[in-house]
């Protein structure tokens, strides 16, 4: 009997999210322009960091780039400035507090508050628990959580302050799923 009642109830939600989204079909909500906003992306070196990157760039938004791999890091701002967009990259090593909080100092004097910002770097391993070193380990949690507080911490204020910002955190399924070799990611 309650499993009848409950889908009696749904019943009317599921015709109003069908009609909503009919509506919605036709008359999409206006996106909001993130030109000239400045984007600050981790791990934009390559991988989903350098495709966001782009993305960014085509918008016309000023970007900010980090991530521990130079090379990377140069490639994926050429080819945000061939795409038009005014392009700071930074090398800095995301599992390190005070080089996050040094990079963040040098981005707020040098360009100012940033507006969006998408923590995305991560540290992956793979190798069974046992064959995983400790140091693997750590440097997992300091880029994949940590380096999500201290990041935030240094440029959430601002946003705050200014009544505008946004903050993206990239994560995967790793943490809903299990993956064999994938056990500290």
């Amino acid at each position: 009997m309650k499993f009848l009642l409950g889908c009696l109830l749904l019943l009317p939600l599921l015709i109003i999210f069908i009609l909503e989204s009919f509506v919605k079909l036709f008359i999409p909500k206006k996106r909001k322009s993130v030109a000239g906003e400045i984007v600050l992306i981790t791990g934009a070196g390559h991988g989903i960091g350098r495709v966001t990157a782009y993305e960014f760039a085509k918008l016309k938004s000023k970007l900010v780039l980090w991530d521990i791999n130079k090379h990377g890091i140069e490639e994926t701002a050429a080819e945000c400035r061939r795409l038009g967009a005014k392009t700071h990259a930074f090398v800095v090593d995301c599992s390190n507090r005070e080089e996050i909080h040094n990079a963040a100092k040098k981005v707020k004097a040098e360009i100012g508050d940033v507006s969006i910002l998408v923590n995305n770097a991560g540290a992956v391993y793979t190798a069974d628990l046992m064959s995983t070193q400790e140091p693997q380990i750590e440097k997992t949690f300091e880029v994949n959580v940590l380096a999500h507080f201290w990041t935030t911490k240094a440029f959430l204020p601002a946003m705050m302050k200014n009544n505008h910002g946004h903050i993206v955190m990239v994560a995967s399924m790793g943490g809903h799923t299990v993956a064999p070799f994938l056990l500290t990611y």
